[in-house]
């Protein structure tokens, strides 16, 4: 019987401060990829190269992580912008993370929107083709990551693109199987057992309780823990020695 393992992936890079980027090192030990922000809610070329650097020393997988273009709300909020606009925008993103990935010599795995921009392509086909549109352009050997059993997923079918669904650790769903949103007190996990079980029975397709306060199964092949959660490293931590405990890899 083979070993069951996990892509456990994070969002980081998401600062411009080089203290940041140190913290960020310090969780990559616990995880296999690294979404880097590249440039719409956070982060600068600097920020880029240090992050695709310091997750190439841990093996990580790397992925682009573009959303709209506004560090003012940190991409939590949709922008009233044209589909031309966004489309451009995006475009530049992942440009500009693909050049600085090739100079280090750094293979670019995938690429994951953020924030409000993600939860658009989980429900909205047009957003959610925009982005796979791009994937596609930028390079077919790169995959899209996005939420489980979502629009996403279809549009990465209908061009072509390899598609990781994913689902969270730290997040608390509805029963549809979208996100609870960030306005909500519940929206994210703050405590360590809460969100390692939840990553636990998301690896062995055990039910989770969602905001209804009903059961529901999410397969997915790769698990995020938030980079900007106050206990993120001591959620990494407690997740591997619980899935070591289980038998279960990392990778």
């Amino acid at each position: 019987m083979s070993q069951v393992s996990i892509d456990i992936n994070c969002d980081l890079g998401e600062s411009i401060f080089a203290v940041d980027w140190e913290n960020d090192s310090k969780l990559m030990p616990y995880i296999s990829s690294a979404n880097i922000a590249c440039g719409g809610h956070a982060g600068n070329i600097e920020s880029i190269k240090v992050s695709i650097v310091n997750s190439k020393k841990h093996n990580l997988k790397i992925g682009a992580h573009p959303s709209f273009p506004d560090k003012n709300n940190f991409g939590r909020a949709v922008m009233n912008i044209s589909n031309t606009e966004l489309r451009s925008s995006i475009r530049q993103q992942l440009q500009l993370f693909k050049d600085i990935a090739d100079k280090e010599s750094s293979d670019v795995n995938h690429i994951k929107p953020h924030g409000a921009l993600y939860n658009l392509t989980a429900k909205d086909k047009n957003f959610a083709l925009l982005i796979a549109e791009e994937t596609a352009r930028l390079s077919t050997d790169i995959k899209l990551m996005g939420l489980a059993d979502s629009e996403m997923e279809q549009a990465a079918k209908s061009t072509g693109v390899e598609y990781i669904s994913e689902a969270f650790m730290d997040r608390l769903y509805h029963e549809n199987g979208t996100l609870v949103s960030r306005e909500h007190l519940m929206a994210v996990h703050t405590s360590i057992d809460t969100c390692t079980e939840q990553a636990l029975d998301l690896v062995l397709k055990k039910p989770i309780v969602t905001f209804e306060n009903t059961h529901k199964i999410i397969n997915a092949q790769s698990i995020c823990l938030h980079g900007d959660n106050p206990l993120a490293i001591e959620i990494a931590k407690a997740l591997q020695l619980k899935l070591k405990q289980h038998k279960i890899s990392i990778q």
